[in-house]
């Protein structure tokens, strides 16, 4: 969940949280989560839901962050779980439709400053990140030949992207996507901040296979390499390990929410 780029700072929203022309949640419910349930996040056609997530996850999720961008979140603010809804009421539907990500989470953040009081500001740190870089020798990939409203023989669109885990292995399709997405998977993957320095700004059918390394089921595929190997092999890049500023979000103030 969380991308910087080749001056590192936090992901900054399309439109700020006053922007009047988005439209707002008229129904916001919070209840608490004790289940062992997985976690899910899901936010279309005006209906907002958040089942077992905790307020750190929203705040990472809704904010754009990296785990080590976020400072200063309570204790229960990690522990607590709970189902969240919310509802846009009277929305234009092809406006609801045509959201983007950028938009979608601006709307969500309204969830965690009205109904969790949220409060922060943003400092900038020296952090620890990986720079996404071009290996010797060059990427191992041309520039996509899927045009936008066309699938690729993989049957994603153009600008998706999947990412499916099985047996402790992983892989990764993509149809023509920016190095973007990419970058937003191996920072997950490798749970660090990754920074573009590739310098590639065209769109990619990205492929990749690796094995896990989560404490979860061992790889049953001993040919696939862990992540970091699997980029320079596969696709020609490197992760290298590097300090670098990064804009960080701060929590001066969050609250439990009142009832319902």
């Amino acid at each position: 969940m969380g991308q910087a780029n080749a001056q590192p700072t936090a992901p900054v929203s399309a439109h700020s949280a006053s922007d009047s022309t988005l439209p707002a949640f008229d129904v916001i419910t919070i209840k608490p989560n004790n289940s062992d349930e997985r976690p899910s996040i899901d936010f279309d056609g005006g209906n907002f839901s958040a089942t077992n997530f905790s307020v750190k996850m929203l705040v990472l999720f809704a904010y754009d962050l990296k785990d080590d961008q976020l400072f200063g979140v309570p204790k229960w603010a990690s522990e607590l779980h709970f189902d969240m809804k919310a509802k846009v009421l009277d929305a234009d539907p092809t406006v609801l439709q045509q959201l983007s990500n950028d938009q979608k989470r601006v709307i969500e953040q309204t969830i965690l400053t009205e109904r969790f009081g949220l409060t922060f500001h943003r400092e900038t740190k020296v952090l620890a990140v990986y720079e996404l870089v071009v290996d010797k020798g060059g990427p191992r990939f041309q520039p996509s030949k899927i045009e936008a409203g066309q699938r690729g023989a993989n049957g994603l669109g153009a600008g998706s992207l999947h990412t499916n885990n099985h047996n402790g292995n992983a892989d990764m399709t993509s149809t023509a996507v920016p190095i973007a997405s990419l970058v937003n998977v191996l920072s997950r993957q490798t749970e660090r901040i990754v920074v573009d320095q590739t310098g590639l700004t065209g769109r990619y059918d990205l492929n990749l296979t690796w094995s896990r390394d989560d404490g979860g089921t061992p790889a049953t595929d001993q040919n696939s390499p862990p992540i970091v190997t699997a980029i320079q092999e596969q696709l020609g890049l490197r992760l290298r390990p590097a300090k670098l500023p990064v804009s960080t979000f701060v929590v001066d103030h969050v609250v439990l929410p009142s009832g319902n």
